[in-house]
């Protein structure tokens, strides 16, 4: 089956890792300068592009960075609660990011997509609109907008893809096939190996996040990984 084409958007994004340098409310880190070390250690290290969240953080980042910055404001008030609105998408363009990422998914939203594509495209030509999307429906849904990228960030994370395992190499595979829009892998890659494999199953870029850039959850890995044994030899099975 033929490809369905967005027109050929051009790409603004050079191909390969973008790293996700973001706090959460609950996260023991709350120091804006380990967001910006972790994002100066991101280009040093070769990623092609910062992934985060809020207008502060992007002009902290973009004082020190020249790799793009793709901008996001998470509005837990709401379902979508990635850019929710085009106000949101206005603060972090206005803040300097080069991309924006919305959350596209079948969800509740507090405006509609159309509109807020339709003002960024707008007001502000120059940026990049990156769909984060759950699964195919989603972006068949969205597709219309013309999205520069779709992105596989919410698969796992809506109540119809609660089953979908991650990394969602299927969900890369099936966009890649369909659409004639550059997919960007995203959520649930810890390995280079499942890197590579995004790449084989047609990526055009990861976004890697936990696995690089928050040290306490891979820090849990290893001791989860050593509590049997520990536990064992404490008790003297071993």
């Amino acid at each position: 089956m033929e490809k369905i084409s967005n027109g050929g958007v051009p790409l603004k994004l050079k191909r390969g890792l973008i790293v996700s340098c973001q706090l959460e409310p609950d996260d023991p880190v709350k120091d804006i300068n380990f967001v910006v070390n972790m994002a100066v250690s991101a280009e040093v290290g070769g990623a092609v592009a910062i992934r985060t969240n809020g207008p502060y953080h992007i002009r902290r980042i973009l004082d020190v960075v020249k790799i793009p910055i793709i901008g996001l404001v998470k509005d837990r008030r709401f379902e979508t609660f990635i850019t929710p609105t085009f106000e949101h998408a206005k603060e972090i363009i206005n803040a300097g990011a080069h991309f924006v990422a919305i959350d596209c998914t079948r969800r509740k939203r507090p405006q509609p997509l159309e509109d807020i594509f339709k003002s960024i495209r707008k007001d502000f030509p120059e940026v990049g609109i990156i769909a984060d999307i759950a699964d195919i429906k989603d972006a068949e849904a969205v597709f219309h907008l013309k999205p520069d990228f779709f992105a596989t960030t919410l698969s796992g994370y809506t109540d119809y893809t609660r089953y979908r395992k991650l990394p969602d190499i299927d969900l890369v595979k099936e966009l890649v096939k369909e659409f004639d829009i550059p997919v960007i892998a995203e959520g649930g890659i810890w390995t280079p190996d499942e890197a590579l494999e995004a790449l084989k199953a047609g990526a055009y870029a990861v976004v890697v996040g936990t696995a690089i850039t928050r040290p306490w959850l891979i820090t849990k890995r290893f001791v989860s990984a050593m509590k049997t044994i520990i536990n064992n030899e404490e008790v003297g099975l071993l």
